[in-house]
């Protein structure tokens, strides 16, 4: 048996709770007996605080003067890994990250000077550190108790992990639909005003065309209006590769690859493109609609941006950590580093848009992602352009 402050014997433990008497081997008797004597004070004489704490969804951690950890609830636990016997009569510095031990003390001591409850670091991201080494973000809630061995800090703390995470990928999500609207909006407008064009030239009786004239604007009107539908195409095959969830099946990348020089046949012919193809593709896992519309993307490309005429490659091979990468090759003029940063990211107000990329790439990117692979480009001005992308081989 102990006796704190007022006089009152309490016992070394008390039941229900994981309290220790042995703090630290370079703890004095003196500070040991403290923490015991403000551990009974706490709970001793009521079971349904006791209760009460445990019961939390948050970690509490209540802490003396000297920034010593007091208790804990079971909460803690599970935050920061480690088992209350670990942490009680520990510096409070064990649980934050190196960054604010120098700072921290101060903070403490203002605390314990004017203790009030409210939230902690309102205009600061704060963090705790587990026992592992990671740290995590945290809200954190004051409070302060008055017991007969002296006054205690509560600090209620909640992991907010999935909380930022979402908020992360919210923010990340409106800045790709607002470059998404820039996009489109440039593709849109720029074919309209062309379509309006084309139209007034035909519509105005006072301008005398001949037939091969109204025949020329006739097939750019009908041009245009393929291109604004690939728009909209583009965008529906953007919703579903946002929305849907497929099962990835073992793929026939040549079968997909005919698919999409088919959809391209007549851009090939228009160009007079060399298409080679590899000999063998290794065998991946993906879902065949959408990979073909990353071969369709990276050919079309290579089409219009290759050299006079196109001549381009097709290759698979497998790497050293277990993909299957598959690339398309073009001869065309290269691409310069500073154009190369932005290029599957989809156009923004302060992005030069050139080459009429648009959705295209930034699409293949998502759409690669999504099967657990990634995009990739290789090019030297004058060099011509190698654009990539991997897969999950097949086991």
């Amino acid at each position: 048996m102990k006796t704190n402050k007022a006089g009152k014997s309490t016992p070394d433990k008390i039941e229900g709770l994981e309290f220790s008497n042995e703090i630290s081997c370079t703890k004095s008797a003196l500070n040991a007996q403290r923490q015991v004597a403000f551990a009974a004070d706490l709970f001793l004489g009521d079971a349904t605080i006791r209760l009460l704490l445990e019961s939390l969804a948050e970690g509490v951690v209540i802490i003396d003067d000297s920034a010593t950890i007091v208790l804990v609830n079971k909460q803690v636990e599970s935050l920061f890994g480690y088992a209350k016997g670990e942490i009680v009569g520990r510096p409070l510095n064990i649980l934050l990250p190196e960054r604010f031990h120098s700072d921290h003390p101060k903070h403490v001591t203002e605390y314990f000077g004017k203790p009030k409850i409210r939230p902690m670091g309102l205009e600061m991201e704060l963090a705790a550190h587990h026992k592992n080494g990671h740290d995590f973000p945290v809200e954190i809630s004051l409070s302060h108790l008055e017991t007969t061995s002296g006054n205690l800090a509560m600090a209620f703390i909640t992991d907010i992990s999935l909380r930022k995470e979402a908020i992360n990928k919210l923010e990340s999500r409106n800045q790709e639909l607002d470059a998404f609207a820039h996009t489109v909006a440039h593709d849109l407008r720029g074919s309209l005003s062309v379509l309006i064009g084309y139209g007034e030239l035909l519509t105005d009786h006072e301008v005398n065309l001949n037939e091969g004239q109204i025949q020329e604007s006739l097939n750019m009107i009908c041009r245009i209006g393929r291109k604004m539908s690939d728009v909209v195409d583009e965008l529906l095959l953007l919703s579903s590769v946002r929305k849907e969830d497929v099962i990835v099946t073992p793929i026939d990348m040549k079968s997909i690859i005919n698919e999409a020089t088919f959809r391209l046949s007549q851009k090939i012919e228009e160009y007079g493109a060399e298409i080679t193809l590899s000999k063998d593709f290794p065998r991946a896992l993906g879902y065949a609609p959408w990979l073909e519309e990353v071969w369709y993307n990276y050919i079309s490309n290579a089409v219009k941006y290759g050299g006079t005429p196109p001549k381009i490659v097709l290759g698979g091979e497998l790497t050293e950590d277990g993909y299957a990468r598959y690339w398309v090759k073009d001869n065309g003029p290269g691409l310069a580093p500073d154009e190369q940063i932005q290029l599957f990211v989809a156009y923004s107000s302060r992005t030069n848009y050139s080459k009429g990329n648009g959705l295209g790439l930034s699409i293949v990117k998502r759409i690669v992602e999504k099967l657990h692979g990634q995009v990739g480009l290789e090019s030297e001005v004058n060099k011509g352009c190698v654009f990539s992308f991997t897969l999950p081989v097949v086991k």
